[in-house]
């Protein structure tokens, strides 16, 4: 099985972006494949060699003129000396597009520039990723009723390629990515930056009390279209890579930054990888500040959802098992209603048993990490009629993310120890 699964990775990596992507979204669903196919997945990576400069600002120019409001038509370069003071340069490849640095010439009177990071299409994507997806729905298609006449299997495939195209064909449109970029600015500056009062992070504040924890890069609303985002650019360095004190001082933050999302808004960053969480320096005071980039994919949770989360972080850190099998996972459709579950009661609760030791304050102390215990979950969901809802799916993999980081500045790091004042503080 494990040669079989490394083809299969390196199949879907020649494939191109949307299989890549494809392969990836399955890499966070242990319901859906098993857990030696889950591994290999998961190193799955979308970087590919960039395309052609002269291609990448053909795009840019084009888009800018239409934005353009004198209706007077204009040679690219012309349109690129216009807007910069010299010409972008790349800084960053991806599957589905390209960013460059740039200096934007003002739009007032005064000389002045700003730095911006200007993300580019590739020329064609479109065309190829709704073929790509019409191949692969018509696949799902064929394969749910394959299983549906050989096998008890819950038919699966389409649905989960059909929101798997969705999400595709959102990140896909620039100034969606815009909107939900501008959006979480606003969101997350009125929780954790200076002046906000939401009760989400009253934990947080009396034991940090810098003004700026969190920045959102401003978009360049005039400039953006369905190909082309504009945004603030921010120097920084990914989380990860960063020196162990600063991880250390930061992952609160980046803690609340996530469950926040997750309980409190109910819309969360659904990309989550270490590219995606910078380090920078507040404007404010200087102090090191996280930055959350790129918002081409967002997850909701309603507020059923988020009620039945909150519960369940409460009853797994209490150490009630029961009501978190009987009723927690059945109300957040791990689990039928009408299913019973005394057979797998006894199961889950020796995974999360070695996963969570008591201690002496009704809370856990961590034995193995989040991951570890996951692995060990998903050899249980593969077994059982399980259904991960795909937001939990992405939870999973972002708490992962950043109890990894977290544990690179600091090995006593307890990703369940820092998320049960928030959930407890909700549950209220």
């Amino acid at each position: 099985e494990r040669q079989l699964s490394q083809k299969l990775r390196k199949a879907l990596t020649n494939l191109g972006p949307t299989f890549i992507k494809c392969g990836q979204q399955i890499s966070i669903r242990p319901d859906l494949v098993s857990p030696t196919v889950l591994q290999e997945l998961q190193r799955l990576c979308d970087a590919v060699p960039p395309f052609d400069d002269e291609l990448a600002l053909q795009v840019l120019a084009e888009e800018l003129q239409s934005k353009m409001t004198d209706n007077e038509s204009r040679r690219n370069n012309d349109v690129l000396e216009e807007m910069f003071e010299s010409r972008p340069k790349l800084v960053a490849a991806a599957s589905l597009g390209q960013v460059y640095k740039a200096k934007l010439r003002s739009s007032s009177d005064d000389t002045g520039t700003y730095d911006v990071a200007i993300k580019i299409q590739r020329p064609d994507i479109l065309s190829t990723v709704t073929l790509d997806l019409f191949l692969l729905v018509t696949y799902g298609k064929i394969v749910d009723r394959i299983c549906s006449i050989v096998t008890n299997q819950v038919p699966y495939h389409e649905n989960f390629l059909n929101g798997f195209s969705q999400g595709a064909y959102m990140e896909l449109n620039y100034e969606n990515e815009a909107a939900n970029q501008m959006y979480f600015r606003k969101e997350l500056h009125d929780r954790f930056n200076s002046g906000g009062d939401r009760f989400s992070l009253n934990f947080l504040r009396n034991s940090n009390k810098r003004v700026e924890q969190v920045i959102v890069p401003k978009v360049h609303e005039q400039y953006t279209t369905q190909r082309v985002l504009i945004s603030e650019w921010i120097d920084g360095t990914p989380l990860a890579q960063a020196p162990p004190e600063e991880i250390r001082q930061l992952i609160p933050t980046g803690v609340a930054l996530f469950l926040c999302q997750l309980l409190d808004i109910g819309r969360f960053h659904a990309d989550p990888h270490p590219g995606n969480l910078y380090v920078t320096k507040s404007k404010v005071d200087g102090s090191p500040t996280l930055c959350l980039l790129d918002f081409g994919l967002i997850a909701n949770v309603d507020e059923k959802a988020r009620d039945s989360m909150t519960e369940a972080i409460v009853n797994l850190l209490q150490g009630d098992y029961d009501t978190l099998i009987a009723n927690d996972a059945k109300h957040l459709g791990f689990l039928p209603h009408e299913m019973d579950v005394t057979e797998l009661k006894p199961v889950l609760k020796n995974i999360l048993k070695e996963g969570l030791v008591e201690s002496g304050s009704n809370l856990h102390d961590r034995r193995r990490n989040l991951m570890a215990i996951s692995n060990d979950l998903n050899d249980v969901f593969f077994n059982y009629p399980f259904s991960v809802p795909p937001f939990f799916a992405l939870v999973t993999r972002g708490l992962g993310l950043l109890e990894g980081i977290a544990l690179s500045g600091d090995p006593s790091f307890d990703i369940f120890k820092a998320s049960y004042p928030y959930a407890k503080q909700r549950a209220m």
